[in-house]
């Protein structure tokens, strides 16, 4: 062989060799193409690749049936035939499992339903079969959203599974708040359901409430039977069930009444409480005729001026009075014995006088001493 022949008869070689290569690669395609139309068909039960056309390495064929391959599924989703040096993948891909997982939070509330294993692609429905949760009288769980791989609001839903999955059912936490009010007074609004950490803002419709007789007062507010505290308006932090309550105190009028001097002690008291009234004494403008206190009447009765009233109820107190001449019938009396006593010396006085001039009185004889006297003078 000419010595310019080898190198041309090399690259010659190497061209046929490209050119087996290349061929050999389409064959194997080929045969991979023919596996896959079949094989979905042929694997049966028995985990065997039963069909009448086999294609071989590198590019020939054999023609039969039931002759058996094995068939198993590999990490790619694809089936493999047997034996080893078999060129290529059957490219069928065998539909996956995967795992619906529908959960709670809180956990544990056995309110929902929906998991499972689900093929690929297909819709998975779930739902929540308990909107509210009562766990007790004053404490529940109501139903808020879905989270996780499904967002919304309503009770149910649906997701295609195109992998592992997991919804959860999210409730929220409420507390029972409880607004009473004291004295059969008005209650205010705010009673019901609050979600835990929520402020409730109460309000008391009105301080004073009654009529002229009778009313309640406002005083505050009351937690759980705990102390009262002021204000007409109230805040309480539901971070677990509160029962507020309103409190109000009973009070009472008293009235004292009177037609002569001047009344103490009229006014509102609180149930249950002492009142201290008195009336003064009023002066008389009529000489010898005093005004004389006789006693409390109506819903009290006493004798003293001043005196203790216990309010259970509204009361009213008169004061009652009478008139005392004593010191004028007195006045009258003397009076009247002075003028009898004056006439009765009057009378005498003029029956004395009146006698002395009808019998005059007698000569009185000469005393010793003048005779003596009228004699020496003679």
């Amino acid at each position: 062989m000419r010595e310019g022949y080898l190198p041309k008869f090399a690259v010659a070689v190497l061209v046929l060799a490209a050119v087996a290569l290349i061929l050999s690669g389409q064959a194997g395609h080929v045969a991979a193409t023919s596996m896959s139309s079949t094989a979905q068909n042929y694997c049966n039960s028995y985990g065997y690749y039963d069909t009448s056309y086999y294609y071989w390495y590198p590019y020939s064929y054999y023609y039969g049936s039931s002759y058996p391959y094995d068939c198993y599924y590999n990490n790619y989703g694809y089936y493999y035939g047997y034996p080893y040096y078999y060129y290529g993948y059957s490219y069928y891909n065998q539909p996956s499992n995967y795992q619906l997982t529908v959960a709670t939070d809180p956990a544990n509330l056995a309110t929902v339903t929906g998991g499972g294993k689900f093929s690929q692609g297909t819709s998975a429905s779930f739902s929540v079969t308990q909107t509210i949760v009562q766990s007790s009288s004053n404490t529940r769980y109501v139903f808020s959203h879905w989270s996780g791989d499904y967002s919304g609001v309503g009770s149910s839903g649906t997701v295609t599974m195109n992998g592992a999955m997991k919804v959860t059912a999210v409730y929220q936490l409420q507390y029972y708040l409880s607004v009473n009010a004291q004295q059969n007074a008005p209650v205010p609004e705010g009673t019901g359901w609050y979600n835990a950490g929520d402020t409730a803002t109460l309000t008391s419709g009105s301080q004073v409430i009654g009529d002229s007789s009778s009313r309640l007062v406002f005083q505050g507010w009351s937690v759980d039977g705990g102390s009262t505290q002021t204000g007409s308006s109230f805040s309480v932090k539901m971070d677990a069930p509160h029962s507020v309550s309103t409190q109000y105190k009973q009070q009472y009028y008293l009235q004292v009444l009177t037609d002569q001097g001047a009344p103490y002690g009229a006014g509102w008291y609180d149930a249950g409480s002492t009142a201290q009234i008195y009336v003064s004494t009023p002066v008389s403008t009529s000489y010898g005729v005093s005004i004389i206190f006789n006693g409390w009447q109506g819903d009290i009765q006493s004798n003293s001026q001043s005196t203790t009233v216990q309010m259970d109820k509204p009361k009213t107190a008169i004061a009652s009075w009478r008139t005392d001449s004593t010191v004028l019938y007195l006045t009258i009396a003397i009076g009247v014995i002075a003028v009898l006593v004056a006439a009765a010396i009057i009378a005498f006085s003029a029956a004395g006088r009146k006698r002395n001039s009808s019998n005059p009185a007698p000569s009185r004889p000469a005393s010793t001493s003048e005779n003596l006297t009228k004699k020496k003078a003679d």
